[in-house]
């Protein structure tokens, strides 16, 4: 079983999962509309939807630095063509012990207003894999 602590963060990086470092070389973070986005996540059998006003972009670059914060290592962003892609590695210290995870990510934006992520996380041996569908719904009211 996932430690809560763990499980929110985890849950946390299906919802915004493009946490890209912008280093020198590193390809662009791409712009997304603001507004109220739906983010449909599918894992195994379970499915989770969510919608929220939001910037997309600008929450991206928050959370990046929310998970250095917590440990992470982020790689660099590559781009080819309209796919991102990038890994983290992370490690925390919890009151059960500590934990370890790796991730990699490819983002695949359709417009301003959509994209496509699928994450594949490895933890204590075991990989589990993800996908998150966004998509802009209207204006924020």
């Amino acid at each position: 079983m996932i430690p809560a602590k763990k499980r929110l963060i985890l849950d946390a990086l299906a919802l915004l999962p493009l946490a890209a470092t912008l280093s020198a070389g590193a390809a662009e973070l791409p712009t997304f509309r603001p507004g109220v986005w739906e983010y449909e996540r599918q894992a195994g059998a379970s499915k989770f939807v969510a919608r929220e006003c939001i910037d997309p972009t600008q929450e991206m670059r928050s959370h990046n630095a929310s998970l250095e914060k917590l440990g992470c290592r982020i790689s660099p962003l590559a781009q080819d063509g309209a796919n991102y892609s990038f890994s983290s590695d992370c490690a925390m210290k919890l009151p059960s012990g500590a934990s370890s995870w790796t991730t990699t990510s490819t983002l695949t934006v359709e417009s301003e207003t959509a994209y496509r992520m699928q994450v594949r996380e490895t933890s204590q041996g075991r990989t589990t894999e993800q996908t998150v569908v966004a998509h802009r719904v209207e204006d924020c009211k």
